[in-house]
């Protein structure tokens, strides 16, 4: 009976420990979720409305400014949502309608955003030669490790070393045996039953002592505990070397994208030129100022006399 109940009460100490930390947690990534939005967005206007309309602000009633404001919510937005700094609602109806001229996808435009410069449709020249030679002198080894982490986590058996000699050696509690990489040590392979007879130039009396120790019941818990420990830390390396592998493939995947955006034409002064034509209201209300300097008074024509 005490057995159960020291482990319910280590579950409900668990469970209480979550339940404490949980409101941190969850504030803690709400806050990184603004701030990453942020800088996205490059504004903070959004959160500064949401704010005002809080505190009980009031809407934009002026429709100029009323429309102004929606251009600059439209703006955060494409840039949020793109990832792409997009200056001005010019910018970025120009970049719209260029990258529909040319086919583009604003999915590949928004991929390759790292490479873009002072506009969205102007790209740096990548060194597709350097990159790739780059990327694939760190994709062999970064292969290397990524097989061992695998190795490591399917293995079970767990990698043991002794502290003395420094020796490493493979046991899951029934059997042990050597260490591929352990060229001084020639190849074995022992029970609990033959291990006291074990003969090898390579261990010591006491790293056989050792090794015998781990092939005995009494320690097959702490056994399981080492090989649980190992696959934790080897899915932990797994999860960051392909982290890393996903890293360098986009990277070299964005090089390519924007060493074909780059060749293609730039919008033309037209297209940028339709974007910036004043709005109705505007132009409605600068119509009677343009009709009054059309309707120029000619002087009439002076009278030439003539000699009789």
């Amino acid at each position: 009976m005490d057995a159960p109940n020291n482990s319910a009460q280590l579950f409900d100490s668990v469970v209480g420990s979550l339940k404490d930390i949980n409101p941190w947690v969850t504030a803690g990534i709400t806050l990184t979720l603004i701030i990453w939005a942020i800088f996205r967005a490059r504004s903070a206007h959004f959160l500064f409305d949401r704010i005002w309309r809080l505190i009980g602000g009031g809407n934009i009633n002026h429709s100029t400014l009323k429309q102004d404001w929606s251009d600059i919510r439209d703006v955060e937005g494409f840039r949020f949502r793109t990832g792409i700094n997009f200056p001005s609602m010019e910018v970025l109806l120009t970049t719209l309608e260029w990258a529909k001229k040319h086919n583009i996808n604003i999915g590949d435009l928004s991929f390759s955003r790292g490479w873009m410069r002072e506009r969205p449709w102007i790209f740096g020249t990548p060194w597709m030669k350097t990159i790739t030679f780059f990327a694939g002198t760190a994709l062999i080894p970064l292969f290397i490790l990524l097989a061992g982490s695998a190795y490591f986590l399917a293995n079970d058996s767990v990698l043991l070393t002794i502290k003395s000699s420094k020796v490493s050696f493979w046991t899951n509690g029934s059997t042990a045996t050597d260490f591929i990489l352990e060229r001084s040590v020639p190849e074995f392979s022992v029970t609990l039953q033959n291990c006291n007879k074990l003969s090898n130039p390579g261990l010591t009396s006491d790293d056989i002592k050792v090794i015998c120790k781990t092939l005995d019941t009494d320690n097959a818990e702490k056994i399981k505990k080492n090989m649980v420990e190992q696959r934790l830390i080897a899915a932990y390396f797994m999860v960051l070397l392909t982290f890393i592998l996903v890293v360098i493939l986009r990277a070299v995947a964005q090089a390519q994208m924007a060493n074909r955006l780059r060749i293609t034409p730039p919008p033309t002064a037209n297209s940028s030129d339709s974007h910036t034509a004043l709005p109705s209201d505007k132009q409605a209300s600068l119509a009677p100022t343009l009709q009054e300097e059309q309707e120029v008074v000619t002087p009439p024509n002076a009278v030439t006399p003539h000699n009789s």
